[in-house]
């Protein structure tokens, strides 16, 4: 029994930073698009918004020229949309 419950610590220990690990936040910082733009073009297009682990209907949200890119200007806007709304930006870069 005594050794059983040394197993189990014993696995517990080596599992246990695994489980407090956070996930990765999406790439870039607060006003740095370069962290996302793969192209260096100064806009992010969808595939390199989904690249960086963000969800599709964040880039919709966000785009409000459906020009299927996102300038920094529509990213302060959209995150501005959604401080108005009462709700965290969780799903933008800026």
């Amino acid at each position: 029994m005594k050794t059983r419950l040394i197993l189990i610590a014993a696995a517990l220990a080596v599992a246990a930073p695994a489980f407090a690990q956070t996930p990765a936040a999406p790439q870039g910082k607060a006003g740095d698009l370069r962290a996302i733009d793969k192209n260096a073009d100064g806009s992010i297009d969808k595939a390199e918004w989904l690249a960086a682990g963000r969800r599709e209907r964040g880039f919709v949200f966000l785009d409000a020229n459906k020009d299927g890119k996102l300038s920094r200007e529509e990213i302060r806007a959209g995150r501005e949309k959604m401080r108005q709304r009462g709700k965290p930006a969780a799903n933008s870069p800026a």
